[in-house]
Formats: structure tokens, C-alpha cells, sequence
């Protein structure tokens, strides 16, 4: 894969970023939560310093900012989060640089924490004193950077090239680094520097806001009434899924049922949402059109035209686009495992997904949907850059409800 962006270009962007004034003190507070451990010869916050540093600048170099703010870091730290917690992370390769959302395996803080007994070795520090030298050679070559902010920056990678090489190793059991722990973490700051997609990072913080949105916890007990189940069931949206399922059979066996009906699961779980902004518990027969009207809306927003539940050709086209490929049965199975452990967490209890079984498919119907019916062209199947894409515009989705709940009266009966 060709590179996405070139090393100078990368190098330029750092040099020309800085915090936001707001920034260095939220970052010390992230980085002081392991102030305690010591590591490769200094505290274990003063390493994840640096590391926060460098990829909250590079966030906003991504964004074409100049200035990094809280957003940058928040990607920052689940991106940190996303190596600490999950397992594998570091098979990502440069023809496939993306990054694969997994469910965490264990506590990101311990074992932040745990890095304190891990020694570098000496194959892994002379890799790391080489590749500093390089980096410096490189950015003196090109008149990048001031003597002061080179140092700096070759200083930063120093220390991530020290974390990765050492969260490689204890991931794999093994407190001594060893010039493969080394090369692992190495390919993966590369890859993620000049290969891997702007979605990819704003993903990994989507998945978390999406399984942590109060409104997705309580929409899961918002009532439908009979009524407006019968009306939605004999919709032509409903007759199209009817007629064109067959489509869906391999999505659908994939997803615990969530792709088998996604037009009308789409517009059920996002009733139910408008139905939470609207601060009502049930929904009426007699809200049907203007509920169903709201969600076109706020889908509509995001980019999902309202003829894509109308016109048979554009239904049939969608459903086609939805065919599995390559490796998306395996990403989906993930990513619905990750919502399950993030909603459960954040009810406190797993019997809250034994209580609302549909939350799930439901939530993934709709991510689908956003996923397939953005995409610039629908030929080929379904794949993981689709998936990172109806991950954000999900997120966002939430996060404008409000503009469109109006459009969706309840009748007093309804209110909590």
C-alpha cells in the first residue's frame, strides 16, 4: 500500500503543532495516574508524557490544525487504552493498516502499571538509540526542526518506541524486551503515522461514546406500542425486507439477526431514541408518521437520503452492498462484543443485555445501515473502512438528536 502521507510531511506537521493552553494540565492528569511506577529509567508518566505529547499533536496535524485541544487527547488516550486493554494490536500492517476494534482482555490501568517490572533489553535499547539518530538525521537533513524542538521530538519517540517495545512484550508474558518487541512496536508507530486512516482514530473513540451514551441504555426500554409496530410491519420499507431478504440471509447469520431486517430495526431503535430526547418512555400508534418523519430526518443528516426507503432499486442496491467480504464477518463478531462489555458496563450489570436482548442488534442494524448508505459507490461488499465510517457518523448522530426530537410530539400519556 502506498504511503498516505510522506514522512516530511508528518515530521513538519509535529514540529509545527503545540498544545492548546488547556492541554498540558488535563495531560499531566492522565499521565500522573501511574506517577508511582518507574520505567526504562524514569517514571512511567514521564514516558507517557511524552507519548501523549506526540499524538495529541498528531491528531490535530491530522485534523489541519495547528493547535491540538481535548478531542486530540481524548483520541490520544483511547488510542493508549486500545494498546493496554486488547490483544494483537500489533498486527496491523502496512497493507492493512487498520485498526481492528477489538474487546478489551484486561485492565489498561494495571497493566499500564505493571510495565514497572519489564526491562528493556539490550538489543531493543541500541535499536531505539539507532532509530533516534536516524530521525534526528532526518529532520536536520530537511531543515525541519530548530536543534531545541529536534531534540524534543526525537526525545518523545525514544519513549514510545520504549512503551510499544515494552507492552509488546509483557502482552506476550515476558519481562525482558527482545529486538522483535522492538520491530513490532516500531512497524505500528509507522503505520500509524503515515498509513493508517484519520477514521481509524476517530473510531476508536466512537465505539466508546456510542457504548456509553446514557440515550442508548435508556432507549432500551422505551415501549412501542402495538400499534405502531403493526404500522411500521406493514410499511413498504417493511415489504421491500420482505421481498429482497435473500440479500441479507449471510449478513444476518453474521450478526445474531441485526442485518435481517436493518430498515425497519433502523427506524424502531431510532423511534425509541427520539422517543428518550423526548423524555417519554413509550411510544403512541398516533405518533407513527411524525416519529417515523424525525428519524428520516435525523438519518437524513448524516447523509442517508429518504429515497433509500422508498425506491426499490436504491433498497435492492443497499441490501447488495451489505454482502459480507473478506475478513467483516470477524470484524462485526468484535465490534458487537465490544458493545456488549461497553453497555454492560455502564448499566453495572450483564443482566441488563439479558433484560434488553434487542439493544445490541438493534444498535448494530442502525451502524449498518449508516455504514452501507453512505458509501460513495455501492459495488463489492461490506468492508472494515465502511464499518469506522458508521461508527462516527453513529456517533454523531446522537449527538444532534435534539435538533430533530421536536419533530416528534408525544402525547402526555407517554412522559416519564
Amino acid at each position: 500500500m502506498a504511503l498516505v502521507r510522506t514522512p516530511i510531511e508528518v515530521y513538519r506537521g509535529l514540529v509545527r503543532t503545540r498544545l492548546g493552553d488547556e492541554l498540558p494540565a488535563r495531560l499531566r492528569a492522565v499521565a500522573d495516574r501511574f506517577s508511582e511506577g518507574t520505567f526504562a529509567g524514569q517514571s512511567t508518566s514521564g514516558h507517557l508524557t511524552k507519548l501523549l505529547t506526540l499524538f495529541c499533536r498528531f491528531m490535530a496535524y491530522l485534523d489541519s490544525r495547528e493547535v491540538a485541544n481535548l478531542s486530540d487527547l481524548t483520541r490520544t488516550v483511547d488510542l493508549l487504552d486500545h494498546f493496554a486493554s486488547t490483544s494483537k494490536w500489533w498486527s496491523i500492517t502496512r497493507k492493512a493498516p487498520g485498526l481492528v476494534l477489538r474487546p478489551p482482555s484486561h485492565d489498561p490501568h494495571e497493566f499500564m502499571e505493571s510495565l514497572a517490572a519489564v526491562q528493556l533489553g539490550n538489543e531493543t535499547l541500541s535499536r531505539i538509540a539507532g532509530s533516534t539518530e536516524k530521525i534526528s538525521q532526518y529532520l536536520e537533513e530537511h531543515g525541519i526542526a530548530e536543534s531545541r524542538t529536534k531534540s524534543d521530538l526525537c526525545e518523545s519517540f525514544a519513549s514510545v518506541w520504549a512503551l510499544m517495545s515494552a507492552i509488546v512484550s509483557k502482552s506476550q508474558g515476558r519481562t525482558i524486551t527482545s529486538e522483535n518487541d522492538f520491530e513490532a512496536g516500531y512497524d505500528v508507530i509507522r503505520v500509524l503515522l503515515f498509513y493508517s486512516s484519520v477514521d481509524d482514530f476517530k473510531a476508536l473513540t466512537a465505539i466508546r461514546t456510542v457504548g456509553t451514551n446514557p440515550k442508548v441504555h435508556r432507549a432500551a426500554s422505551v415501549s412501542l406500542a402495538p400499534g405502531f409496530e403493526r404500522k411500521l410491519d406493514s410499511s413498504a420499507m417493511a415489504r421491500l425486507e420482505r421481498l429482497h431478504g435473500e440479500n441479507l440471509s449471510k449478513l444476518a447469520a453474521l450478526t445474531s439477526g441485526a442485518g435481517r431486517s436493518i430498515l425497519t430495526n433502523s427506524l424502531r431503535f431510532l423511534a425509541q431514541l427520539l422517543t428518550v430526547e423526548r423524555g417519554f418512555t413509550k411510544v403512541d400508534e398516533q405518533s407513527y408518521e411524525s416519529t417515523i418523519a424525525a428519524a428520516l430526518v435525523a438519518l437524513r443528516n448524516v447523509g442517508i437520503p429518504p429515497g433509500l426507503f422508498q425506491e426499490e432499486s436504491a433498497v435492492v442496491g443497499l441490501f447488495k452492498s451489505l454482502k459480507p467480504s473478506g475478513d467483516i464477518g470477524e470484524r462485526i463478531s468484535l465490534l458487537m462484543r465490544r458493545f456488549e462489555g461497553l453497555i454492560a458496563d455502564s448499566a453495572g450489570s450483564r443482566e441488563f443485555l439479558l433484560q434488553y436482548s434487542r439493544l445490541v442488534p438493534q444498535l448494530v442494524s442502525l451502524l449498518l445501515l449508516l455504514a452501507s448508505g453512505t458509501r460513495p459507490k455501492l459495488e463489492g461488499g461490506l468492508q472494515d473502512p465502511d464499518l469506522k465510517r458508521g461508527l462516527i457518523l453513529l456517533e454523531q448522530l446522537l449527538n444532534d438528536l435534539g435538533s430533530v426530537s421536536s419533530l416528534a410530539p408525544q402525547s402526555e400519556s407517554s412522559r416519564r
